[in-house]
């Protein structure tokens, strides 16, 4: 059974495996009470993520031994629309959340697990960092239509001030990191790679806890680099990345545009898909497909190290080629 509860800010609504529903405040009384009432119906409790909000009720669940289920808003929403919901209210959210988690397989389910203190740090520090560099870029980018001396030293010292607190969340990623001694292990080991630099470990151990634990294609998917087919009788598109985690592919491109010039084992490899007449973009988003794999590929076996072993890592880095189709037999 589910019990399913739509978060905002202030209040939750909640509602019943029964079909009741439940308006209340956002309150650990009020979170206490909804917990007691799941462990006495031996419910899962079910909601999406929505930042920081959810945080407290997750926690919360986790303490008392209530299991709890984190949903992407987005598939929710399909869900909904696919049941021919289009209205959107906090009673119909919390409904469809409840009946969307009860229709997924178990292995389906992302159950909320602990979460490390320094892993909470870097998760915070990583969020606001990609806050600031947003509003570096957005200041940069009037500076170039700014003629008026006096306004472009103002807007000057507004870019230093985000440029010192870019650092100093770096500092703060970096401290993070090292307090946590199963992510510091993984970032020494990434640090190996050329072209893998401090930005992108720090955000992929923060949106991506569990590395390791996916497949090749999997970890492509979730980062959003993978190609994804879009194929129906004789119609053929493109295949081109769809969704993942953006601020993920962020890093994973620009990791991707160093190594492409520095690392000497997937610099041919870039050179192979642009002599194939690949434009550079698509290629460097390959080439960052590459990156990921073999990050999840170090996080997945702790005795392969590709500073003494670089061999495997020119193997995975390959593309790997489709079999042929099987002969038939005379």
């Amino acid at each position: 059974m589910h019990i399913g509860v739509d978060v905002g800010k202030e209040c939750l609504d909640i509602c019943y495996p029964n079909g009741s529903k439940e308006h209340i405040g956002n309150t650990k009384r009020s979170r206490a009470k909804l917990i007691r009432k799941a462990k006495a119906m031996s419910a899962i409790v079910s909601f999406e993520a929505t930042g920081p909000y959810e945080e407290n009720l997750a926690d919360e669940c986790l303490a008392a031994g209530v299991p709890a289920v984190r949903l992407d808003a987005w598939k929710t929403r399909k869900y909904a629309e696919s049941q021919g919901m289009l209205e959107k209210t906090d009673a119909i959210d919390c409904e469809m959340i409840r009946d969307f988690a009860a229709s997924l397989r178990p292995e389906q389910l992302r159950f909320v697990r602990p979460m490390s203190d320094g892993y909470r740090r870097l998760k915070r520090a990583t969020s606001v960092r990609r806050n600031l560099v947003k509003a570096r870029t957005l200041v940069v980018n009037q500076l170039e239509s700014i003629l008026d001396k006096d306004v472009r030293a103002s807007v000057s010292r507004v870019i230093d001030a985000l440029e010192r607190q870019i650092e100093k969340m770096d500092a703060l990623c970096t401290e993070a990191i090292r307090s946590d001694e199963k992510m510091n292990a993984l970032a020494v080991r990434f640090e190996q790679v050329v072209g893998v630099g401090p930005v992108l470990i720090s955000t992929m151990l923060s949106s991506c806890p569990d590395i390791g634990s996916f497949t090749s294609k999997g970890i492509a998917k979730m980062a959003g680099v993978a190609p994804i087919e879009n194929k129906s009788c004789t119609i053929r598109k493109k295949s081109k990345p769809r969704r993942g985690r953006r601020e993920l592919r962020s890093a994973l491109y620009m990791a991707a545009v160093s190594a492409c010039h520095s690392n000497h084992l997937l610099e041919p490899v870039y050179k192979r898909f642009t002599d194939r007449g690949m434009p550079r973009r698509v290629a460097l988003i390959a080439l960052a497909r590459h990156i990921a794999i073999l990050m999840n590929y170090i996080a997945k076996y702790p005795d392969f190290n590709p500073a003494v072993d670089p061999k495997k890592e020119a193997l995975l880095a390959l593309p790997k080629r489709k079999p042929g189709r099987p002969r038939k037999s005379p």
